[in-house]
C-alpha cells in the first residue's frame, strides 16, 4: 500500500467512524413507557430460550387474546420478566413453570398483573423474609428474585411471593394501572 491510498483508508475511517457513532446513539433514545406486558413476557421468554438460559425447563403461557397494556418502562419490565423466569428455570427442579397474565379492569381499580407459579420449589420463611428485604441478604438461587422485587417497586408496582409445600412458589407482580380505559 503506498502513501497515497493509505491516506485514501484513512479517510474512509473517519467517514465511517461518525456513522457507527450515530447507530450508537439509538440506545439513549427514550424509554417506551406504554408496553404490552403479554408481548414483553413473551419476549423474555424467547431471549431466554434462545440463549439457552431456560436449561429445558417447559414453560406454560396463559395470556388473555386482548393486549395488556401498563404504564411502565419497557426495558425495567424487561429486566424483571428476565430475572425471574431465569430464577424460575433454576428453581424449577426439572418441573414446568406457569407464566399468567392478566389485564387490569376497565375502571382500573385491579391493575395489570401477571404471576410466576414453580411447581416443586420451596422458599423457607427465612428466605422469604429475606427477599423482601434485600438481595444481599438471599442466597444465590433466591438473589434474583429480590432484584426483581426491587426493580419492580422502582416502576411503582408490587412484587409478592408465596411459598406451599405442594403449590410451589408463586411470584406475583402487580403493575401501575394504566388508567381508567372506560372513560
Amino acid at each position: 500500500m503506498n502513501a497515497v491510498e493509505g491516506a485514501r483508508a484513512s479517510e474512509q475511517l473517519l467517514v465511517a467512524a461518525p456513522r457507527r457513532a450515530t447507530s450508537l446513539a439509538l440506545v439513549d433514545l427514550p424509554d417506551v413507557l406504554r408496553v404490552d406486558v403479554a408481548e414483553v413476557v413473551g419476549g423474555a421468554l424467547e431471549l431466554l430460550s434462545v440463549t439457552r438460559r431456560l436449561r429445558g425447563v417447559q414453560f406454560s403461557l396463559d395470556l388473555p387474546e386482548e393486549p395488556v397494556p401498563a404504564n411502565v418502562s419497557h426495558r425495567r419490565l424487561q429486566q424483571v420478566l428476565l430475572l425471574l423466569l431465569a430464577h424460575a428455570a433454576d428453581a424449577a427442579n426439572g418441573q414446568g413453570v406457569r407464566v399468567v397474565v392478566d389485564a387490569a379492569d376497565d375502571f382500573g381499580d385491579e391493575p395489570p398483573r401477571f404471576q410466576v407459579q414453580i411447581a416443586g420449589a420451596s422458599l423457607s420463611a427465612r428466605e422469604l423474609q429475606a427477599v423482601l428485604l434485600s438481595p444481599m441478604l438471599v442466597g444465590p438461587l433466591h438473589r434474583k428474585l429480590a432484584r426483581a422485587r426491587e426493580l419492580t417497586e422502582s416502576m411503582g408496582g408490587t412484587l409478592a411471593v408465596s411459598s406451599a409445600a405442594k403449590a410451589g412458589i408463586t411470584v406475583t407482580v402487580e403493575l401501575p394501572a394504566p388508567g381508567m380505559s372506560s372513560w
